[in-house]
């Protein structure tokens, strides 16, 4: 009967033991989950949301004001479609030694000139000497003869040299380089203090104009648009593409330099109705240009715009957007910064 009970108590205590174990496990289980949800971050709420099928991101206005959103609108333009052109910013030292030969060449001819005019008025002043009763001696008259006779071959020896650079200038570069050479003209002289670059603009092949439009567009190596000047027809063409060439002069940038490849745009077109977006409000993602178009009070909306009509300071848009659309032109990181947050809360 004792023997009974012990077993009882022994069994009793063992009962109590376990449940005492089995209590501080399932605290420390709870513990353990209440600690874990405490060192979990906290998500904000995602200010993104799907609106007729595009991306909305809503802002307060307080949020804008904190993060510098500024929004501008676009204005109707008219712009001349484009022919995309290769140009090429010329290496003038081959034309600045020609112009100093035909500097050198101009001043021999001056000086032949100069020679030849004195020996002939010394020779007509003796001829008549000569012929009445030789009042000069045969051997005087045929020395002024012979002087005068030498310095003509000078001169004309120097006229033709002169005219061989002239000629060279002309195959090599046209006939309006070649003017500037001997009228000493203001815009060789930028050329020369490298105040301007020379650009020789190549269409693509089997493109045909009647006449080159008088301005065109350069787009330099940091992709900035400058203005430039038709100079004149090409006299020959670029060998690599073997189409209608031209002379464009422009004024030298850091992106525009001697030896460097350029794209050309030459207005040749009719005339389109769009929109010019401005560079600040342009965002590149996954290698596409998008932009934020503000659709209503603190919603703006990504959308994506073409850039094969850069124009300066911008692009000008057919698609995407148009006239009166208010777009982001600052702050835009934010905008962009929130999709990605969503983007990766979804993820999750």
């Amino acid at each position: 009967m004792k023997l009974h009970k012990k077993s009882l108590l022994v069994i009793i205590v063992l009962i109590g033991i376990s449940a005492l174990l089995i209590w501080a496990f399932l605290g420390g289980r709870k513990e353990l989950a209440r600690e874990q949800e405490r060192e979990q971050p906290v998500k904000a709420p995602s200010r993104v949301s799907i609106l007729d099928g595009e991306s909305v991101v809503t802002l307060s206005r307080t949020e804008e004001i904190k993060s510098g959103i500024a929004v501008a609108t676009l204005q109707p333009v008219s712009h001349q479609e484009e022919l995309k052109a290769y140009g090429t910013v010329m290496e003038l030292r081959d034309l600045f030694d020609l112009h100093n030969s035909y500097v050198a060449a101009m001043e021999q001819v001056e000086k032949a000139t100069a020679s030849l005019d004195a020996s002939q008025m010394e020779y007509e002043r003796l001829k008549p000497l000569h012929e009445n009763n030789r009042n000069i001696s045969d051997k005087t008259f045929q020395a002024a003869e012979a002087a005068w006779r030498s310095n003509e071959a000078d001169a004309h020896a120097a006229q033709e040299a002169l005219h061989t650079i002239n000629a060279a200038v002309r195959q090599r570069w046209g006939s309006v380089v070649a003017r500037w050479l001997v009228e000493k003209s203001p815009v060789f002289n930028r050329l020369r203090q490298q105040q301007d670059v020379l650009i020789q603009t190549t269409l693509p092949p089997d493109t045909h104009l009647a006449s080159a439009p008088q301005t065109a567009m350069v787009q330099t190596a940091d992709s900035k648009l400058v203005s430039a000047k038709l100079v004149s027809l090409s006299p020959h063409t670029a060998p690599r593409i073997q189409g209608m060439g031209f002379f464009y002069v422009a004024s030298i940038q850091p992106g525009l330099l001697p030896g460097m490849n350029v794209i050309v745009y030459l207005q040749t077109g009719p005339r389109y109705q769009g929109v010019v977006v401005p560079d600040p409000a342009v965002v590149w993602r996954q290698g596409k240009a998008w932009v934020y178009v503000q659709k209503g009070t603190g919603q703006f909306v990504r959308r994506e715009i073409s850039t094969e009509t850069p124009v300066k300071d911008g692009w000008f848009v057919l698609k995407g957007t148009t006239a009166s659309d208010r777009i982001v032109v600052k702050g835009l990181q934010l905008l962009m910064s929130e999709e990605s947050r969503s983007q990766i809360q979804v993820g999750d």
